[in-house]
């Protein structure tokens, strides 16, 4: 009598356990399900983005060559590899660039419907860069975001 009701216990024990293991196990499979399709939605959708600055089509990120700069492209064409400050209007983008050597370079970029076209200008020091702005009616254009360490 006593090995029936143990036999009894231990079956619905092992019964109990195994739907908790297979609970469980679907929990693990719904976690993974969700995080497949989160990924998917934000990468189809562009959701993760990983820029600093954006203007459009421009973006500023992570340089994969160098890490402790940020690279300026237009559609993943590099206008500009180690960008430390940069500013926007309709028509213009300013940026200053340091180079390894702790040159500051100011650069231009006049924005143009063909990507393919479009060249930065420069690279200037401040006096010139002064002067271009100037002639270019684009004195008013202020560096809006500064990145790294000086």
């Amino acid at each position: 009598m006593y090995n029936d009701v143990f036999y009894a216990y231990i079956n619905k024990l092992a019964f109990i356990t195994n739907k908790f293991k297979k609970m469980k196990l679907l929990k693990i499979k719904n976690t993974y399900l969700i995080l497949v399709v989160s990924l998917m939605i934000t990468g189809c959708f562009d959701l993760l983005d990983l820029s600093y600055w954006k203007d459009g089509s421009y973006r500023l990120s992570s340089n994969p060559g160098e890490p402790s700069c940020l690279s300026l492209t237009n559609d993943g064409i590099v206008l500009l590899d180690c960008v430390k400050s940069i500013g926007s209007n309709k028509e213009y983008i300013i940026a200053i660039e340091k180079n390894r050597e702790k040159k500051v370079s100011y650069w231009i970029i006049k924005k143009k419907k063909n990507k393919f076209k479009e060249k930065p200008e420069g690279p200037f020091d401040l006096k010139e860069f002064d002067k271009i702005k100037k002639r270019l009616s684009i004195e008013s254009l202020k560096f809006e975001n500064k990145f790294g360490k000086d």
